[in-house]
């Protein structure tokens, strides 16, 4: 039966290595089972990471990067292409025979923290390209309950994230507010941080940035119901 290890004990903690950037090296030589293990550890994350991409279709060169940071700071950037060109080969040919593997995997070869950890990494590819949609959020709900994350444990990281990546958040309106409300929503953030238009109390860089976002917002929440519609 294969040891189980913790992926933070090997390679740091996923959610604080996203949050300080911080690089853990393995300590001591690894043996040839505890090799192919990390090994299978690293594919069967990739074959996740394909899978939530695929929700929405849309691997742009933010992804690509937040991947590829990520492996680096977790693996070291040695074979970091040959990853990549796997993600590419699972997006072009599907992922849906090797979901449950890598997750059966993933289950047998760590431990609950680090799939609480991997869920984690999986909500940060869903955001890399843009705000978490809701296709992406069940795919990642699904995933985690393959890999044994509890609903509790699941509904705290989604919270995070769309705090922070959720378009309607972003404007301080819900997601059954109507298409008046979204308009007039927009306008007033719009009031607030415009660079030209912004109040006192905001500086003008944060008004740029945050005049960015509300266009991004507002651009997806339209695109959105288009697409519904």
């Amino acid at each position: 039966m294969a040891r189980r290890f913790s992926l933070g004990n090997i390679f740091g903690s996923i959610s604080k290595m996203m949050s300080d950037n911080e690089i853990s090296e393995p300590k001591g030589r690894k043996s040839p089972q505890q090799k192919a293990n990390d090994d299978e550890i690293q594919n069967a994350i990739l074959v996740l990471a394909a899978e939530v991409i695929r929700r929405d279709r849309n691997y742009t060169s933010d992804t690509e990067k937040f991947i590829r940071d990520f492996y680096a700071r977790q693996f070291g950037r040695s074979g970091i292409a040959q990853r990549i060109s796997v993600v590419k080969d699972h997006l072009d040919t599907g992922t849906e025979p090797y979901v449950r593997i890598a997750c059966k995997e993933l289950k047998m070869l760590t431990t609950n923290d680090s799939r609480i950890n991997i869920v984690h990494f999986l909500f940060g590819v869903a955001a890399a390209d843009d705000f978490v949609n809701v296709k992406e959020t069940r795919c990642i709900h699904r995933l985690a309950t393959y890999l044994g994350v509890s609903d509790k444990d699941f509904k705290e990281i989604r919270q995070n994230f769309l705090n922070e990546n959720n378009p309607y958040k972003l404007l301080g309106i819900d997601e059954d507010a109507t298409d008046a409300q979204v308009r007039l929503a927009y306008r007033r953030m719009v009031l607030k941080y415009h660079p030209d238009k912004r109040t006192e109390d905001v500086n003008e860089q944060d008004a740029n940035i945050k005049f960015r976002e509300i266009q991004r917002a507002f651009e997806t929440i339209k695109k959105q119901r288009v697409n519904k519609g």
